[in-house]
């Protein structure tokens, strides 16, 4: 239902197709604007993770009509987890790429995303530093409680215990956090996967593990991809811009942006057959993948859908030339060539 406007504020808000600014007046124009936006410098990562959402969700209807609502619930639940699962590889993305995306117009709106985010991060940094300040002011120490203990020790033992009086009220909490946020945060991510998905593998169904265990070898040599961007873009501004050679530094800045979109979309391919219980095929990463996990259980519903490329794969005997292989029918049907060999089940 559009709104009832005059004539000076309705030639404010042209036509959603001419590029000026504008404020869409009913829902199909809003669905327009959107799509234009979105076709124009694509979309935010928080659009994205909420289409994400909503996939899942109508796909939890649909197959609440299919199944019931507990085998819906599971089947979604999995493939809501392996989505999340990439969402934090995209996350890393935006980040390691942050300068990057404004080199490509399908990446301005999570350029535009990503610096506010950074300035409401910076801003809550500054109110937590704020807050620390005035706590150390009014209590720098902290666990009162030990006083009363520590008071109780005999005089010929305290040039013992003060020192570790001293060190627990007052470094003990920064030391633990400087222990967590260099060690153990870094390695967090392999700990959770060695203890649920190859200890505990019994229990994770083959879907996350599959996905997480590709999300694991992913990360072995993403930081050597993020810095290579990382010394492209130095030696963008530190040496081609400052010797005035303007037309290699415009080439390297269609390279460095067309090179964050891959990367971007790659990612972003994988959280849409994740949400999907699908699976794909990239040479080399998955079969090693596949060597880890073992080939999907094709009697389980639970196990999510198509892998044609374990039905050709002779394992730990493949050839070169099915590994380099890119295209493996429809998210992974299979070709028709390899649907009609398949024996039919009687």
């Amino acid at each position: 239902m559009k709104y009832l406007l005059n004539n000076s504020v309705l030639s404010k808000y042209t036509s959603l197709l001419d590029g000026s600014d504008h404020i869409p007046i009913n829902i199909l124009d809003s669905f327009w604007y959107k799509l234009k936006d979105i076709s124009t410098y694509g979309f935010t990562i928080e659009e994205f993770q909420r289409a994400m959402i909503v996939l899942c969700f109508v796909r939890f209807i649909i197959y609440s009509l299919k199944y019931n609502l507990v085998t819906s619930f599971k089947i979604c639940s999995i493939g809501l987890i392996s989505c999340s699962l990439w969402a934090m590889a995209l996350n890393d993305c935006i980040g390691a790429y942050y300068p990057n995306l404004s080199l490509h117009p399908l990446l301005r709106n999570a350029y535009r995303e990503e610096i506010i985010y950074r300035e409401v991060a910076q801003y809550r940094a500054a109110e937590r530093i704020f807050d620390d300040l005035i706590k150390q002011t009014n209590n720098p120490y902290n666990f009162d409680w030990l006083t009363p203990i520590f008071a109780r020790v005999p005089d010929s033992l305290i040039h013992i215990t003060d020192p570790i009086y001293v060190f627990i009220r007052k470094d003990l909490i920064n030391t633990l956090s400087t222990i967590y946020k260099t060690n153990i945060k870094p390695m967090s991510s392999m700990f959770i996967y060695v203890g649920w998905v190859r200890v505990g593998k019994k229990y994770c169904p083959y879907h996350i593990r599959w996905h997480f265990t590709f999300i694991t070898l992913y990360n072995t040599f993403m930081p050597y991809l993020f810095k290579s961007a990382l010394r492209a873009r130095v030696f963008l501004n530190k040496v081609l811009i400052p010797e005035r050679r303007y037309e290699e530094a415009e080439n390297l800045r269609i390279y460095l942006g067309a090179w964050a979109f891959v990367h971007i979309t790659f990612v972003m391919t994988a959280m849409l057959h994740a949400i999907f219980s699908q699976y794909f095929y990239v040479p080399f990463l998955t079969y090693s993948v596949e060597l880890h996990v073992g080939k999907r259980p094709k009697d389980s519903l639970y196990s999510g859908g198509y892998t044609a490329w374990q039905d050709d794969f002779i394992f730990y005997n493949i050839r070169l030339r099915d590994t380099l292989r890119l295209w493996w029918g429809f998210l992974g049907k299979g070709t028709k060539k390899q649907r009609q060999n398949k024996p039919r089940r009687k």
